[in-house]
């Protein structure tokens, strides 16, 4: 690492270690490998990144088709995320207080009980609407406790250098679970039942709770502060609304979840339907093109070395990808559609774990929960507006390719915006770069 100077300002100082990383590929995959810690916590994810989708698909069609009220599957969604959103940040103060793990095992485990009282209450015919809107509800609080500690145990398990490898392998594992979670649902209830889908999720929790019960935390944590809990959710935002270079990437996965995620979200079946004239395959083409792009552009970050400054490389990712929305509304053959999402994918994933990997290393050891609960916060909070404002627009006379065309535009420029505005993404201090010295 560079010798320091004694005129650089502390916070250039602290970029150094944020906007570069050069590593050996084959050294970093190697060492992942012989990580027993990260990978118990890497098979955990693997069972626990199924439970998520397939809750929701069965919870879903639980309304719809055994209860038989399509109408009321709104609030059911409603009651399974605003607990998630609204309690994010007690999540992340308590993932800084006490051990990552234990969060997470509880929330495993507890989940783990619900879901096999559910399918008790189900078999006595007890598992009424009111009912599952309490269990609707518990299923929010328990993941607002685990994802803020899930996606700041990371740092904690492996070297600053192998970090980008191991977000890459944590969001590939996400992403394959996003995929395969509804089709293992769907596959359960066409040839099983309620009772047996609520028992195969429960055992999945439990399985993956089991395997964080041997994942151990290496690092040591700081002497706790016992500041109220209010105090610190609030020095959580503080934290992060001093330093430009962390709330420019709030921002930026703010402005991601409104203006991409969100109408992408609505765009595939209304694109389908309404400019593709297509079927329930089509769409599942356009789905699985962005899957599989996503699946490449983590394993791009696993296999390409990373070097130079990852900060701007992302931000220019995600420009790109703000084009590609743009170019989403402007087809209207579905072929070019699907290499677009496939496109998409494959850039939105690459841009989100860059980013997200940079965030990680500016965060300071002692408030990792606090400042990835606010993360999780902006790149899922303003979803559900977004998604809900789209057919608001859509009922008053826009088109779902206009609507992506001009989200595309607007991203594009407010991102633009950010990239010439915040000096610290253009710090001197980001040639320097980021290793482990013996």
């Amino acid at each position: 690492m560079s010798k320091k100077n004694d005129n650089t300002p502390l916070y250039d100082e602290v970029m150094r270690g944020v906007f570069t990383i050069q590593q050996s590929s084959d050294s970093v995959k190697g060492s992942l490998i012989r990580n027993r810690t990260f990978m118990f916590f890497i098979a955990s994810m693997i069972f626990t990144s199924l439970t998520t989708p397939m809750y929701m698909l069965i919870e879903s069609w639980y309304v719809v088709d055994y209860l038989h009220m399509p109408t009321m599957l709104g609030i059911v969604l409603m009651v399974t995320a605003i607990p998630r959103v609204i309690l994010m940040t007690v999540g992340g103060v308590l993932s800084d207080r006490f051990s990552k793990t234990k969060i997470m095992f509880l929330s495993d485990f507890i989940r783990f009980l619900l879901l096999i009282s559910m399918a008790v209450l189900f078999a006595q015919g007890l598992l009424t609407f009111g009912v599952l809107l309490v269990f609707a509800a518990l299923f929010g609080i328990l993941e607002a406790f685990y994802w803020p500690a899930s996606s700041s145990i990371i740092p904690t398990l492996v070297a600053p250098e192998q970090l980008g490898t191991a977000n890459s392998l944590n969001v590939i594992i996400q992403q394959l679970g996003m995929f395969a979670g509804p089709a293992v649902a769907g596959l359960i209830l066409t040839f099983g039942s309620f009772q047996l889908s609520f028992i195969v999720l429960g055992l999945l929790l439990l399985i993956g709770a089991i395997c964080l019960f041997l994942v151990r935390e290496s690092r040591q944590r700081p002497a706790d502060r016992r500041e109220s809990m209010l105090f610190e959710m609030g020095e959580g935002f503080r934290y992060i609304s001093r330093d430009p270079f962390k709330l420019s990437i709030i921002v930026t996965v703010g402005i991601a979840s409104f203006f991409i995620s969100g109408p992408v979200s609505v765009a595939f079946p209304t694109l389908v339907k309404e400019v593709f004239q297509g079927t329930a395959m089509d769409l599942t083409y356009l789905q699985v093109s962005f899957a599989a792009g996503s699946i490449l552009g983590g394993l791009m970050l696993v296999v390409l070395r990373q070097k130079g400054n990852m900060t701007l490389r992302a931000y220019a990712a995600f420009v790109l990808l703000c084009l590609g929305i743009v170019g989403m509304g402007s087809v209207d053959q579905l072929l070019y559609a699907i290499i677009i999402s496939g496109c998409a994918g494959m850039i939105s994933a690459y841009a989100n774990m860059l980013l997200l990997t940079v965030f990680q290393l500016s965060l300071d050891q002692d408030k990792l929960g606090r400042g990835m609960s606010v993360f999780t916060i902006a790149s899922t909070g303003l979803y559900p507006l977004s998604t809900g404002l789209v057919p608001v627009l859509l009922g008053s006379g826009w088109s779902i390719s206009e609507i992506l065309r001009i989200s595309g535009m607007v991203a594009g420029g407010f991102l633009l915006i950010v990239i010439l505005s915040v000096r610290a993404l253009h710090s001197p201090s980001a040639g320097a770069s980021l290793n482990t010295e013996d």
